[in-house]
């Protein structure tokens, strides 16, 4: 069976009936118009609707632009009428995109003020679709353990978790639960949270897509329509070398560990990854293979080839595989930018158009290979090579010789990780916001340092250049096909082009 494209509303509750539904009515037209096939909402998301018996007035509105659009509906609990004994419920629904509804779910445990008003329903079951089981679990249902594992005996293709948290750290703990949730069933796990005040309470969001353990999209409070593998997705980061520090993968790199926990947070945004380990390789086209099957395993990532002087022919081979540029240090074995095995990768690199991430500043290699003036000579020969320098350089003398390349030559940029504030200004300032990247360096407990300096610098930059810096660049350079004019529709969508940590 195909997978689905899922989508999440999260927007601040809405009290009137009415113009929740009109809302989630414009919700459900503009997922379709992205290719969403299950759209998913929260609990109360249509207000305090009447109690009536379903399907009603309000139902067929959603069964109708499901119709119309042909998209599947699920939604979160609403009141609802049980026809034969005139209990009041809140039951959750799977509207099929044919406008059918397909089944629905009584809520079964309630909250000491839902307590006095409505009747648990009669257990767990699956909703069967053209999309496979769908369970739905609202609120306190989608943190109870006995639920779950009756949940696990019924083999979902698809829970929704509607979970409800009203701290930044339940929404963790929630989220770190669906992907762990997710790994069990070995199938997706959707969090559909409220936001917003509602029923003197305020609760903080959090949407999350999660499949097989690893994360498709996430949302913090802000209002969004998170859509799983947003080609769209923001933050891109340069520069990653502990690439399991962030989010489980289904195929591991050899001997290195899966860290759940990490997997949330600003840093399990888009990236491009980058392992300089395997500049030291003895097979680097074997070990690159791993990197890129990595990256496929993701939706958010994509990898960089190590460029070795010398294994032109194995850059070239990674490159047809699927790498978005390559990386490299030439010290390391002790080659100068303008050597011949280095002329040969440029050449390699020109013949694809894809960019080159050097190592710049003071390294392992002999200090005589470090200096990014170095690098003019190649930059001369292969004017279509966009040639990143990594770190700018790090510190003075490395730093001005960077800024020199960048005046002097456009293919330049200038990446973030470990440089000094006021040595990114100055980037700025020579370069133009265009040309600076943000990378995140190294470990994966120096991203919020590097971030830091990011969130220091958007006081003193428009928001284009802001967006620029931490996104579009990146963009542009390794998603020749997606162009800079996608990050102004989002923000005209009011899905966020970039995440604030927690």
């Amino acid at each position: 069976m195909a997978t689905p494209r899922i989508a999440v509303a999260q927007a601040p509750y809405i009290r009137d009936v009415e113009a929740a539904a009109s809302r989630a009515l414009e919700q459900i037209r503009y997922a379709a118009s992205r290719g969403v096939d299950v759209m998913v909402f929260p609990e109360w998301f249509l207000g305090l609707n009447p109690v009536e018996v379903l399907p009603n007035r309000h139902t067929e509105r959603l069964s109708r632009a499901a119709r119309e659009l042909n998209l599947m509906v699920v939604t979160g609990s609403i009141r609802a009428l049980e026809p034969e004994s005139g209990k009041k419920q809140q039951r959750a629904l799977v509207i099929e995109p044919d406008g059918t509804l397909a089944g629905s779910h009584a809520k079964l445990l309630f909250q000491p003020t839902e307590r006095p008003w409505f009747e648990p329903g009669p257990g767990i079951a699956a909703i069967s679709t053209r999309w496979g089981r769908i369970v739905i679990l609202p609120g306190l249902d989608a943190l109870d353990e006995d639920i779950w594992v009756s949940t696990l005996e019924l083999a979902p293709d698809l829970v929704v978790m509607a979970a409800n948290p009203r701290t930044l750290a339940e929404r963790g703990l929630v989220q770190e639960l669906a992907i762990r949730r997710s790994q069990q069933i070995s199938a997706t796990v959707v969090v559909a949270p409220l936001s917003g005040r509602f029923s003197g309470a305020t609760y903080v969001g959090g949407a999350l897509i999660t499949h097989q353990g690893r994360v498709l999209g996430m949302a913090d409070e802000q209002e969004t329509i998170l859509i799983a593998g947003d080609p769209e997705a923001p933050l891109i980061q340069l520069g990653v070398t502990d690439i399991t520090a962030y989010l489980p993968m289904v195929r591991p790199l050899e001997g290195r560990p899966l860290d759940a926990k990490r997997a949330l947070g600003p840093e399990a945004e888009r990236r491009v990854v980058v392992d300089w380990g395997l500049l030291v390789s003895p097979e680097p086209a074997t070990a690159a293979e791993e990197l890129l099957a990595a990256a496929r395993d993701n939706p958010r990532w994509a990898a960089l080839a190590p460029a070795r002087p010398g294994h032109a022919a194995d850059l070239a081979h990674v490159m047809n595989a699927g790498a978005v540029g390559a990386f490299c240090y030439p010290g390391l074995d002790r080659a100068f930018p303008w050597s011949d095995s280095m002329r040969q990768l440029g050449e390699v690199l020109s013949s694809f158009g894809r960019p080159l991430l050097v190592h710049s500043g003071p390294g392992p290699a002999p200090l005589r290979f470090d200096s990014p003036a170095l690098w003019d000579e190649f930059l001369m020969e292969f004017p279509k090579v966009p040639v990143i320098v990594h770190s700018m350089g790090q510190r003075s003398p490395y730093l001005e010789e960077s800024l020199v390349l960048a005046e002097r030559h456009p293919q330049v940029y200038l990446e973030t990780s470990r440089a000094p504030v006021g040595a990114i200004k100055e980037a700025i300032r020579t370069a133009g916001a265009e040309r600076v990247l943000f990378g995140s360096g190294g470990p994966a407990q120096d991203f919020a340092q590097e971030w830091e300096k990011m969130e220091r610098l958007e006081a003193e930059l428009s928001p284009d250049s802001f967006q620029r810096i931490v996104n579009a660049n990146a963009r542009a350079l390794f998603f020749h096909h997606e162009g800079l004019d996608r990050t102004d529709r989002r923000s005209r969508d009011k899905v966020h082009p970039f995440r604030r940590p927690g």
